[in-house]
């Protein structure tokens, strides 16, 4: 028996006649092809790296800083070769391990599978494990002669090299990555390590995290800032339907989370559908309740340090000012930190615990995230309540309508009268409608009783507290209040805040009044139409007029004669108004517009029907 070296990685025992004559040839073609799928591999690196050193000049330069890295032939050899290396290890390895199994002659399908499994996941290990024994039992035996055989060219000890300084430390770096990532998938799972998510820059979530300084909505949504302290939700393992080990979510941690309303919202605004972030307020079994801009959470304020603003959070379409709700089960309630700023609950209602994807804990928030946070001592106080400079705000208007092209606003006393007017009539009706369906005091009858009218008119409720640039910021986030605030037709200006009471609810609303003179512009075919008429009529008007001297037939319809001529003359007389007017291009009054619409063709028909009774008279 001769105890041979006959691979560069395996150590092993010749007996003579225990191999069939088969399993030899089998294994020296697996030996062969591993040696090849090694030496392939070995010059693919070689390859690889001689590219990378043409591509950075002998690395001295960056890639894209050379010719021939910026070629597109140097990232097609460079994945080749990275490929091939991939490729020709791995076969390699697998025809190692099959050429050991093979070895052992083994009948049980099951056994080989697995002891292939085995060889392969310790392959370093288990060679160097089957030298040591065999050594150790040659030395023992003193019978058995150690011979160390060159393989082709391949000098002495390549194979001890190749174990020990290469494929030993390939496996012991795939254990340590595995290790890692195993131990991170573990971590993930239970809620104890962090991921990155990009955070658009909006300004929703400010002071917590930043917000863009983009001129619109849509850019800002396009920059993102990056944190690295979410985690996935839910965490923790499930076993038979129980999760064991998960974090409970409590007030204040700040969470992503995703649901068909939140697509709605940015497709509309941004053109991309996609989640929010915000801050858990209450959570299911808690009462909630907005009132004078404070947030009550079963019966208790909230002193909000992270909010942008005190007194800053007020209702929306889903919740009523001193309303109470109870949050129901598996529900939440979240709102962002820059109140007025922000799309949240008080718009869609109650989130999902099923529609949360991520969730960075309040603890983890401190020192991290609470930089810009405020002070919350003087939250409660009535020097907390917010007015707002109506100058500083028609300035940063006039600023906005400017970069827009549009003619500048001027501020006029008697819109902030109507708009005073108009508050004073929201908060006692609690109608915001434009309408005013409930009072039936509209802007258009609060101009009359402050002595103003004009062509153009608009207004613009607010409820809550704001500073100039607040309100800025909160109108020009959606695209139809700035659509609004920017209209051409627009002239004048006035903005009142009032304060009062709806439903029992001490709260205030910012009423802006908006007004313009628009010329009526009217086409040269209606003015050439009323022209017209009227001429007709000043052509007929005399054989009226005459027929008052014809006495057979005027003694006998005395009433439809003077009929007829009342009606042309009243007709001419507010036809010639109507037509100076269009040609002077300037707007009908209400009543002249009433008699265009109306009047004329009730008198006109009027007319005809007498007409006819009198050209019928033989």
């Amino acid at each position: 028996m001769v105890f041979q070296v006959v691979h560069p990685v395996v150590v092993e025992v010749v007996a003579e006649g225990e191999v069939g004559n088969l399993i030899i040839i089998k294994v020296k073609k697996l030996l062969l092809f591993s040696q090849i799928a090694f030496g392939v591999w070995f010059l693919s690196l070689i390859t690889s790296l001689f590219y990378l050193a043409l591509a950075t000049n002998g690395f001295k330069a960056e890639i894209q800083n050379t010719s021939f890295g910026n070629s597109e032939f140097f990232l097609i050899l460079l994945l080749f070769s990275i490929l091939s290396s991939f490729v020709s290890f791995l076969a390699g390895t697998l025809s190692l391990s099959s050429f050991i199994l093979l070895k052992k002659n083994l009948k049980n399908r099951f056994i080989k599978v697995f002891l292939f499994v085995v060889i392969l996941i310790f392959l370093p290990f288990f060679i160097l494990g089957s030298w040591f024994l065999k050594i150790f039992n040659a030395v023992r035996k003193r019978t058995i002669k150690i011979n160390i055989i060159e393989i082709g060219s391949i000098p002495k000890f390549i194979n001890i090299f190749f174990v020990i300084f290469i494929l030993l430390p390939v496996w012991i770096i795939g254990y340590l990555i595995s290790g890692i990532l195993f131990f991170n998938i573990i971590l993930s799972t239970l809620g104890y390590s962090s991921t990155i998510q990009y955070i658009s820059g909006t300004g929703s979530m400010y002071p917590t995290f930043p917000k863009s300084n983009k001129p619109t909505p849509l850019e800002q949504s396009k920059e993102s800032f990056s944190e690295a302290n979410w985690i996935k939700y839910p965490t923790g393992i499930v076993l038979f339907g129980n999760r064991y080990f998960g974090r409970e979510l409590k007030r204040g941690d700040v969470i992503i989370f995703a649901n068909k309303k939140t697509y709605e919202i940015t497709q509309k605004q941004y053109g991309v559908p996609s989640g929010f972030v915000k801050r858990i307020i209450s959570l299911a079994g808690d009462t909630l309740e907005l009132r004078e801009g404070i947030v009550y959470v079963n019966g208790k304020p909230l002193k909000e340090q992270y909010t942008y603003k005190p007194l800053s959070t007020f209702a929306e379409g889903f919740l009523a000012e001193c309303k109470v709700i109870k949050i129901p089960s598996n529900k939440m309630f979240v709102m962002g930190d820059n109140r007025k700023g922000s799309s949240d609950s008080r718009e869609i209602g109650f989130v999902d615990f099923n529609d949360i994807s991520y969730v960075i804990p309040i603890e983890s928030q401190k020192g991290e995230l609470d930089k810009n946070w405020r002070s919350t001592d003087k939250d409660f106080d009535d020097s907390s309540k917010i007015e707002i400079e109506k100058n500083k705000y028609l300035e940063l208007l006039n600023v906005k309508r400017k970069e827009a092209g549009v003619k500048l606003l001027k501020y006029q006393s008697k819109l902030e009268e109507s708009a005073q007017l108009r508050g004073e009539t929201i908060l006692k009706f609690d109608d915001f409608s434009w309408e005013a369906t409930k009072s039936g005091y509209t802007m258009y009858k609060a101009m009359l009783d402050a002595n103003y009218s004009n062509i153009a008119y608009g207004e613009s409720p607010t409820q809550g507290y704001f500073e100039a640039d607040e309100l800025i910021d909160n109108q020009f986030q959606f695209l139809s209040s700035k659509k609004f605030l920017l209209n051409k037709d627009f002239q004048d200006f006035g903005l009142s805040e009032v304060e009062g009471v709806i439903n029992g609810c001490p709260t205030q609303v910012i009423v802006q009044h908006f007004a313009g003179y628009v010329p009526p512009n009217y086409s040269a075919d209606l003015i050439k139409s009323w022209e017209d008429s009227l001429n007709n009529l000043k052509d007929i008007q005399d054989g009226w007029r005459d027929l008052k001297n014809y006495d057979p037939v005027y003694s006998k319809y005395k009433n439809d004669v003077d009929r007829m001529n009342d009606i042309i003359v009243q007709r001419i007389s507010m036809m010639e108004r109507i037509v100076i007017k269009m040609k002077s291009n300037q707007w009908l009054s209400t009543e002249e517009d009433n008699y265009t619409r109306l009047i004329d063709k009730k008198l006109a028909d009027e007319a005809n029907a007498l007409a006819n009774k009198l050209n019928s008279i033989n």
